[in-house]
């Protein structure tokens, strides 16, 4: 009876020190996770960040060009990108001839890693150390490279279609456009990390810009 008596008595106290270890080693995880996705898109090399805003993919909101739209958003700051690599010119012409516009689009929210599919946890994997990659590609202004960069996220033309082909299921991709601009000719290489699928419950995505050198960027 009194062996009886101390196993009940002392089980449950195993079994919540068994709840809590794995509680840990859950939420350890999904920081594994999420610093996975901040390091993916930290900003390298001595990068000047110009803009940072959200914008959303709603259909409509993009339909119409709203302010709040993603394809607003993109193409002020792309803009807003041109110019400042512009003004560095007219004061330092050799150091802004070495210098490109870095923009990155990436979604806010993700699904926890529970509800995460395992070929986007491999995508996310693979894709960190070898992201895929497009292009070059030129353009003659800011519109028709918006127009691409919006076509291409949506899996229309040659390279979306490719994009989804690789990028599968409901993984996400997080994008980044290296824009060489010249006079009125822009030169875009675009690499891709494919992997954790996002919070659909959440239309907002995170736009920004960047100069960097090109000594720090690769085709």
């Amino acid at each position: 009876m009194t062996l009886s008596y101390k196993i009940t008595l002392v089980w449950p106290k195993i079994c919540l020190l068994l709840f809590f270890l794995s509680s840990i080693v859950s939420c350890a995880d999904e920081n594994s996770v999420a610093d996975k996705i901040q390091s993916s898109t930290r900003p390298v090399c001595g990068e000047t960040i110009i803009a940072t805003e959200r914008g959303s993919v709603g259909f409509m909101k993009n339909l119409a060009e709203s302010e709040d739209s993603i394809r607003a958003i993109a193409d002020k700051q792309l803009r807003a990108a041109l110019q400042s690599k512009t003004n560095d010119q007219s004061s330092s012409p050799s150091e802004a001839s070495d210098t490109r516009i870095i923009y990155r689009v990436k979604p806010i929210e993700f699904l926890p890693k529970g509800e995460q599919n395992q070929i986007c946890m491999q995508l996310e994997e693979e894709t960190s150390i070898t992201p895929l990659k497009y292009g070059p590609n030129e353009f003659t202004s800011v519109t028709a490279l918006n127009d691409w960069i919006m076509s291409l996220t949506r899996g229309n033309g040659e390279d979306g279609k490719l994009l989804y082909k690789q990028c599968g299921s409901n993984c996400s991709p997080r994008y980044t456009f290296s824009i060489d601009a010249k006079e009125s000719n822009y030169a875009v290489n675009t690499e891709v990390l494919c992997g954790l699928a996002r919070d659909t419950a959440s239309d907002l995505y995170e736009l920004s810009t960047a100069l960097v050198a090109q000594s720090c960027t690769s085709d």
